[in-house]
């Protein structure tokens, strides 16, 4: 952008742009007295924020690329979808696999809405596709037939290893594979280097730390001194004053999986049953009535609900967005291996 005079005669100065960070406003026009132009010249900092606000909706809710809040996609355009994207992998590139988790993790979720309890086939066979293409997608995989439907099969080609820098797609991978108890798939993705993770610039500390916290749990070589250590940087790095997304999304969503798992590793049984109905109560409350595929699933606290399970936890059936057949393991069946 140029400026020159005004019609007084007078030099126009340019209008500067501020950050209020930290108790102080940074300027971020850049004004080149030799060309008589400026420019808006954001630091590093502030693009991985707004990198991040990118995956928040205007409520704070995580943004999905396959479907809209407003306007939810039917069943049936989301199996479509999920298997037209399976479909093309063969022929298209392997990065088009991030697409394809994206759609099926929409379809799981979505099954819920008209099947809560999860106790349809088709259900099962929608998370247990979700679960191929997210372990796929950070671990590669050999070639496996993927259902959904029962006239609707595609297979999932051979898949490289090359996992790509996005930890909350990792978080789903995971929390998926803990869900339909999938042992290797989710020891797996707990080998994928947390520097690759780390490169992903829109999210927050916390995340990265809860991330480095899991991979310690399900790494049989770490000690629960470890865990415990890590649980707690990640308790510290989700504060106000070092987090920089919206606390009520901070706090209403993304800290209750860390929340409970501290509850788990601690055997605290009557707190864990508190804690879950507090975090599927907040689950609600964050997503309304939306008709949004994640609204109808609290996948987050789900997996360490299944996990509490496994360990013995009292775990209260029929709660809302909490698919009693997952969780309890009646429906799971079997899935191709990896």
């Amino acid at each position: 952008m140029r400026w020159g005079p005004s019609r007084t005669g007078r030099a126009r100065c340019p209008p500067r742009v501020y950050w209020w960070y930290r108790g102080g406003l940074k300027s971020l026009t850049v004004i080149d007295e030799d060309t008589r132009s400026f420019s808006i010249q954001p630091p590093p900092r502030l693009l991985s924020l707004m990198k991040g606000l990118v995956r928040l909706d205007r409520a704070g809710r995580l943004a999905t690329r396959t479907a809209d809040e407003a306007a939810a996609p039917g069943l049936a355009e989301l199996a479509r979808a999920t298997a037209e994207s399976t479909a093309g992998l063969s022929q298209a590139r392997t990065a088009d696999l991030g697409s394809a988790f994206d759609a099926a993790v929409a379809h799981a979720h979505a099954r819920c809405a008209t099947d809560p309890r999860a106790a349809h086939i088709d259900t099962w066979n929608a998370w247990a596709t979700a679960v191929q293409h997210g372990s796929a997608l950070f671990t590669g995989a050999q070639p496996q037939d993927c259902r959904l439907g029962e006239d609707l099969v595609r297979q999932l080609p051979a898949t490289p290893a090359t996992p790509p820098a996005d930890a909350r797609a990792w978080l789903d991978a995971l929390y998926l594979a803990i869900v339909c108890r999938e042992g290797e798939r989710v020891r797996r993705p707990c080998q994928v280097p947390l520097e690759t993770l780390r490169q992903d610039d829109s999210v927050d500390e916390y995340v990265l730390c809860w991330i480095d916290t899991l991979q310690t749990y399900f790494s049989e070589r770490d000690s629960m001194d470890a865990v415990v250590e890590k649980l707690v940087a990640t308790m510290k790095a989700s504060g106000p004053d070092v987090s920089h997304a919206p606390m009520e999304f901070v706090n209403g969503i993304d800290y209750q999986p860390i929340s409970l798992f501290h509850r788990l590793i601690a055997q605290e049984h009557d707190i864990f049953a508190q804690t879950l109905a507090e975090a599927l109560a907040q689950h609600g409350s964050h997503w309304g009535e939306s008709a949004a595929p994640r609204a109808q699933v609290a996948l987050r606290p789900l997996a360490i609900a299944s996990l509490a399970f496994d360990h013995g936890f009292p775990i209260a059936p029929d709660q809302p967005h909490l698919p009693l057949f997952l969780l309890n393991r009646e429906r799971i069946e079997e899935i191709p291996g990896p």
